[in-house]
């Protein structure tokens, strides 16, 4: 049997990862164990490890090594943390995998301790090509010092091979496990969803607004989330409509977008810690577009058939299937976006008829088979030729 252990330290690579660990644990040649760290441990973000232990999975070690400081050192000395105490947990653990998500302090930190314990790396979500954000040359280390590939995109598994210079028989094109949770998760009314929030969308439209720091542009996110929320504000005022607003990631910059939360004063708009994944979906699905900056309104809205709006610098660069309207930091110019997205009826239909480049729904499958796959006897995978 096979051992794998899998890193988490966020809600949304947890949503990525969730499927995969679901297919893992149900498998009759993997062992599977979860190491959970980062903001799965904080309150202040909705102390989502209980999310992990409801969904079942043995965790065997919770690493706290999230500072919350706003600076710019809180990502590098967390790495360092990270780094000390995941390599005394693989050691005890002694896995055959170590398998993660994305471009975060998990991912590196996993990335360093696997290749220098040998111990096989599997890296979700490489060969992406956004830019602008500490993460974007963090995913290229990680996948330089990982062992096996599980691209999102067929595009991003050949710049995998043709730009990276990784062993194609290392590189699978996946897909985005998380299609799994969107495809799968049963439907549940709004009436329901207005119950759950304590806000009345059962009769009334709504926009979803999810906003992140930009790591190169951390002074400046207080007055980017101003603008960003002056013009959902008048726009959801003009067109009467409800805004639900999910609460940034833990990076450099995140106080200053919650202090522009904190100043609202709005009725119709409402911001969450957290929400649970079924709940999510549902409002993910009856939403009229999405506004912010996540990597959410590139990967997984299409399969939503979601607009989105958007704003600044982030996530410039990604490929996305054409639903994607990028606006500056301009009042009017989010406004005139957001109706766009929200009320112009020949645009609306455009997005209805795209296509997600993500994938089909059966990345989870497709990465437990290619492990499944991985002889572990085969020094192949553990040596990596330089191909540049």
């Amino acid at each position: 049997m096979k051992k794998i252990l899998a890193v988490t330290g966020i809600r949304s690579e947890y949503d990525i990862l969730y499927p995969v660990l679901k297919e893992l644990n149900s498998h009759p040649n993997f062992d599977l164990k979860v190491v959970v760290t980062g903001a799965h441990l904080s309150d202040w973000h909705g102390f989502s490890v209980e999310k992990i232990e409801n969904d079942g999975f043995e965790i065997v070690e919770k690493i706290d090594y999230l500072l919350m400081t706003n600076r710019k050192t809180q990502r590098a000395k967390g790495v360092g943390l990270l780094v000390a105490g995941l390599t005394q947990t693989v050691e005890r653990e002694n896995p055959d995998f170590l398998i993660f998500v994305g471009d975060r302090e998990e991912s590196i930190a996993t990335s360093i301790v696997g290749s220098y314990m040998d111990v096989l790396v599997a890296h979700i979500g490489g060969g992406d090509t956004v830019y602008g954000n500490a993460d974007d040359p963090i995913r290229s280390a990680c996948t330089k010092l990982s062992h096996i590939h599980f691209a999102l995109a067929q595009q991003y598994a050949d710049n995998i091979i043709n730009h990276l210079s990784e062993e194609k028989f290392r590189v699978c094109f996946s897909g985005n496990p998380a299609m799994s949770n969107i495809l799968n998760t049963p439907v549940i009314e709004k009436q329901e969803i207005s119950k759950f929030l304590d806000m009345d969308i059962h009769e009334s439209d709504y926009i979803v607004v999810l906003k992140h720091p930009l790591s190169s542009e951390v002074d400046e996110a207080y007055q980017q989330m101003k603008i960003t929320m002056s013009a959902i504000k008048e726009f959801s005022s003009e067109q009467k409509m409800k805004v639900i607003g999910i609460y940034p990631n833990t990076d450099p910059g995140s106080y200053n977008i919650i202090n522009v939360i904190d100043e609202i004063k709005d009725e119709n708009i409402e911001f969450y810690k957290a929400l649970p994944r079924d709940i999510f979906v549902n409002i993910m699905r009856n939403a009229k577009c999405l506004v912010g900056n996540s990597s959410m309104g590139i990967v997984e809205a299409p399969t939503y058939k979601l607009p989105v709006v958007n704003v600044g610098n982030r996530q410039k660069g990604r490929l996305n299937a054409g639903n994607v309207d990028f606006v500056e930091y301009d009042v009017q110019k989010i406004k005139e976006a957001l109706y766009k997205a929200c009320c112009d009826m020949d645009y609306r239909e455009y997005v209805q008829n795209l296509e997600n480049p993500y994938g089909d729904g059966t990345a989870h499958k497709k990465i437990v088979d290619f492990l499944d796959s991985v002889d572990l006897d085969d020094k192949k995978w553990y040596i990596k030729r330089n191909l540049c």
